[in-house]
């Protein structure tokens, strides 16, 4: 328990004092020792979002909720971003470039901020070859909307794949979303 709590404490305190948020960066490694196991995604698949344990939940918050996105770069190369993240501020804007790693780790993470209880769309993607990114190369585009139905907050993360290298686009099933402040993390990764 003590873990989960850990886990989801520490980064939505970050956005209750901004000047915080500004100064540390998402600590991918709580995420990463939590994380569950990963699924590959087909090509133009859609998965629902499970809601966050109860526990360490945070209560609602003011103004803003963090949106927290960890990126897995698996390719055995350099990946570049495509895409931004939006929101009121972004104080951790997508790593690019993004280093590989071993497997099922993650490379980066990137943060945004966004009205509490607000329906917001996140479209982003990582590439080996930003300059052929639909041809030669391997490129996974995610998007996630969040929506907000009766007061409660559910989310989705919808993948396309493309490049003629048969890249492999992965979600962790530990992705999550807070139904009462929309607070979300999501751990993707490229293969």
């Amino acid at each position: 328990m003590t873990r989960n709590v850990k886990r989801f404490l520490a980064l939505p305190l970050l956005s209750l004092a901004p000047m915080v948020a500004v100064a540390a960066k998402p600590a991918a490694e709580d995420f990463v020792s939590q994380r569950s196991e990963y699924t590959p995604l087909r090509p133009t698949e859609t998965v629902e979002l499970r809601e966050m344990r109860s526990e360490g939940r945070p209560a609602p918050m003011l103004a803003d909720t963090t949106e927290t996105f960890y990126i897995g770069n698996w390719t055995g190369v350099v990946t570049y971003a495509g895409g931004s993240l939006t929101g009121s501020s972004v104080p951790y804007p997508l790593p690019n470039p993004l280093n590989f790693t071993t497997p099922y780790t993650y490379s980066g993470a990137a943060q945004a901020l966004v009205p509490v209880l607000t329906p917001w769309t996140q479209t982003f993607g990582y590439t080996t070859n930003p300059s052929d990114p639909f041809g030669q190369a391997k490129t996974c585009i995610w998007t996630v909307n969040v929506n907000v139905v009766n007061g409660a907050c559910t989310a989705s993360v919808s993948v396309t794949a493309y490049g003629a290298q048969g890249g492999l686009c992965h979600i962790d099933t530990g992705s999550a979303v807070d139904p009462t402040s929309c607070q979300l993390f999501v751990g993707v990764g490229i293969q």
